[in-house]
C-alpha cells in the first residue's frame, strides 16, 4: 500500500498553511468531532432540498424530478469509478502516516482510515449539491459551501482525509454530473424513471425514501451494512 498520497509536499503545504491560521485547540476538535460523529447536523439540509424540489406539483415536475435522477445517477457513477481505483488507489489517513502525524495532536493519531482514498463524504454530499445547478444556482453553491465548510473540513482538519480526497472527490463529481447531463444512454433513463406512469414507480418511491432517509443521517447504516457483509464474506476471497 502507497503510504503517501499524491502531491504529498502540496498535501502537507495545505496542512501546514490551514494550521497556522486555525490553530488546533480543543473548542475546534470538539467542534468537528461533532459534526463528525453527528452527520445528520450537516446532512439533513440536503435530503429536505432533494424532498422539497421532488414533491412541488407544477408544469416543471417531471424536468425537476429527472435533473434531480441525474443527480442520483452521477452519484451511483461516482462511487462505482472509486470501487474500481480503490484496489489501486489507496493510502492510510494522515494521522496514520508517519510523515504527517506531527501536524496534528497526539490524541488524533491512530484515529483514521488505513484507506481514505477518496473522501467519499464530499463525493455524496458535493454532487447532490452541484446537482442542483439546474433547479437553483443559488441552492446549489450554498449546498456546495455547506460540503466543503460542514462535511469536508472536519474530515481534514481531524486528519481523516488529505486535501487531494477532497479534491479529487470534488473533479469526479463534475465528471459524472457532465456524463449524467449529456450522455443520451443515461438521459433516456433519467426521462423513464421520472414519468409517473412508469411500471418501476411504486419501487422508484420506496428508493427515494430510503435514499432520502440514508442522505439525512450520512448513509451510516449502509456503511454498516458494507461493514458487515466485508466482515462476512473477506475470509471467503483470500
Amino acid at each position: 500500500m502507497s503510504v503517501d498520497p499524491w502531491f504529498s509536499s502540496w498535501n502537507y503545504e495545505l496542512f501546514r498553511f490551514l494550521f497556522s491560521h486555525i490553530p488546533p485547540s480543543n473548542a475546534i476538535d470538539d467542534w468537528c468531532g461533532t459534526l463528525i460523529s453527528n452527520s445528520p447536523l450537516s446532512c439533513w439540509i440536503f435530503a429536505f432540498c432533494f424532498y422539497y424540489f421532488w414533491t412541488i406539483n407544477d408544469s416543471q415536475r417531471l424536468a425537476r424530478r429527472r435533473y434531480l435522477i441525474d443527480s442520483t445517477i452521477a452519484l451511483a457513477l461516482g462511487v462505482m469509478i472509486t470501487i474500481v481505483l480503490r484496489p489501486w488507489v489507496h493510502w492510510p489517513a494522515p494521522v496514520l502516516n508517519k510523515s504527517f502525524q506531527p501536524l496534528f495532536p497526539q490524541h488524533l493519531w491512530g484515529n483514521g482510515n488505513g484507506n481514505c482514498f477518496p473522501s467519499h463524504s464530499t463525493l455524496v454530499y458535493f454532487t447532490i449539491a452541484v446537482g442542483f445547478w439546474r433547479l437553483s444556482r443559488s441552492l446549489s453553491v450554498a449546498l456546495a459551501a455547506v460540503t466543503l465548510a460542514l462535511i469536508s473540513f472536519p474530515r481534514v482538519y481531524e486528519g481523516g482525509h488529505y486535501p487531494i480526497d477532497v479534491a479529487f472527490s470534488c473533479g469526479l463529481t463534475i465528471l459524472t454530473l457532465l456524463l449524467a447531463w449529456h450522455w443520451p444512454v443515461l438521459g433516456k433513463v433519467s426521462n423513464r424513471l421520472a414519468e409517473d406512469n412508469s411500471p418501476v414507480g411504486a419501487l422508484r418511491q420506496l428508493v427515494l425514501f430510503g435514499f432520502l432517509f440514508e442522505l439525512a443521517e450520512g448513509f451510516r447504516s449502509v456503511e454498516f451494512l458494507f461493514g458487515v457483509a466485508h466482515h462476512m464474506f473477506a475470509p471467503l476471497l483470500i
